[in-house]
């Protein structure tokens, strides 16, 4: 699979989560390539994936070196984790028409910048807990550097990664050049 790291909302809060494109099929034992047979429905029941990917994530925090009072482990627990998966794509455009919007961006673009003075910047966006309705937001100098600096990454952090079939070390392996 394919994951990238997107951690902005419209609005520049923080909002990390993770986009994936996940293939299909697989490579079987003969190097060919053999769909999967879930008929263009999703591999995995997502509702399942919610749950798996909550406990996953929690057993790894768990063993990380961070020292967390246990009632943090069980409120993560209390609440209903998404996982928002969409239908397969069509075809290989779609795919990288997809990719495109989330691998090269940063957290705003120009274009939403409407207008700027000595103590404010005002910003579009679309509320999404409105229905997408686009609105506009005034933050103060301060408060705009604060949130566009929540998504900066730190230094050797990678927003990309390829696992699977699509890793680097996979290919290497697999298609000696």
């Amino acid at each position: 699979m394919i994951s990238i790291l997107h951690t902005w909302g419209q609005n520049l809060s923080l909002h990390p989560h993770i986009h994936c494109i996940i293939p299909g099929g697989f490579v079987a034992p003969n190097d060919v390539w053999k769909l999967s047979k879930n008929q263009g429905k999703f591999l995995f029941p997502v509702k399942a994936m919610s749950r798996v990917y909550r406990a996953k994530y929690v057993a790894l925090l768990r063993a990380s070196v961070l020292e967390l009072p246990h009632t943090i482990y069980d409120s993560l627990f209390k609440k209903e984790w998404v996982v928002y998966a969409k239908r397969p794509f069509g075809t290989p455009a779609s795919v990288v028409e997809y990719l495109g919007r989330y691998t090269n961006k940063i957290a705003i673009s120009n274009h939403r910048i409407i207008s700027m003075d000595d103590l404010t910047i005002t910003i579009s966006y679309k509320d999404y807990r409105a229905e997408g309705q686009k609105k506009t937001m005034i933050l103060s100098h301060g408060e705009f550097i604060r949130r566009f600096a929540l998504h900066i990454l730190p230094k050797r952090f990678v927003r990309i990664r390829h696992f699977g079939i699509l890793s680097s070390t996979w290919k290497r392996k697999s298609f000696p050049i």
